[in-house]
């Protein structure tokens, strides 16, 4: 491969496929699909910084420093985080964001832009909240771990996501379906979904990005990695 934009060709290839798959061709479903985009965006991230035992930190590096999507990557998933401190106990910030960005009916179909923040708007809200913590409930954080990770080892999506949208949100990247927490009871909360439009032309993007950036890759490993709270 010598084209210059061989990258973008060869991932642009993977999601015409991968749109299929969301179709029901050849027998797909949402799941196939975002495994075939989610490996082509593990790969990308393999290039950009190779080695052995930092595929997690790599994959979200990718997607939150290089890219045009990279702004909303970041962005936190209020409803997941306040879901995440009320289950740790943290009932205090938990009621903060539920008081200043939930405060609406359980049962309300809401896309990512209606309740999303980024993460200085969370901080601002809940200052004692560790950077961590809100950066594990970032787009960025939460596709690699709840859709690549879980469709990859476990066939399936996490705990916090769901395959299918509960209302049709076209051009959006994120929303949510309301469900049962557990069953037989009344409590009620919200999973994240990855629309696999956006998905792929997030994909397409990114690798048209890294044709770009060619000649700098691959890069060094960084000192730390923005998952573990480097600014």
């Amino acid at each position: 491969m010598t084209s210059a934009s061989w990258r973008a060709d060869w991932v642009r290839e993977k999601c015409d496929i991968a749109a299929a798959l969301s179709r029901g061709e050849a027998g797909g479903t949402y799941s196939e699909s975002t495994i075939l985009v989610c490996a082509a965006l593990s790969a990308l991230s393999a290039e950009v910084w190779p080695g052995r035992g930092i595929d997690r930190r790599r994959f979200v590096e990718l997607l939150v420093r290089i890219g045009s999507s990279t702004t909303i990557l970041t962005s936190v998933s209020v409803p997941l985080l306040a879901q995440y401190l009320s289950v740790a106990g943290d009932h205090a910030n938990s009621t903060i964001l539920m008081k200043a960005l939930l405060s609406f009916s359980p049962t309300r179909v809401v896309a990512g832009p209606q309740v999303d923040k980024a993460e200085v708007e969370v901080a601002s809200l809940c200052p004692s909240l560790d950077r961590k913590i809100i950066r594990d409930h970032s787009y960025a954080c939460l596709l690699c771990e709840e859709v690549r990770s879980s469709y990859a080892h476990e066939y399936r999506p996490g705990s916090r996501a769901a395959s299918w949208p509960m209302a049709q949100y076209v051009g959006q990247a994120v929303s949510y379906v309301n469900r049962l927490l557990k069953s037989g009871t009344p409590e009620t909360g919200r999973f994240i979904h990855f629309h696999i439009e956006w998905l792929r032309q997030m994909a397409v993007d990114l690798a048209a990005n890294i044709d770009a950036l060619a000649p700098t890759i691959p890069r060094s490993v960084p000192a730390a990695w923005w998952i573990d709270g480097a600014p």
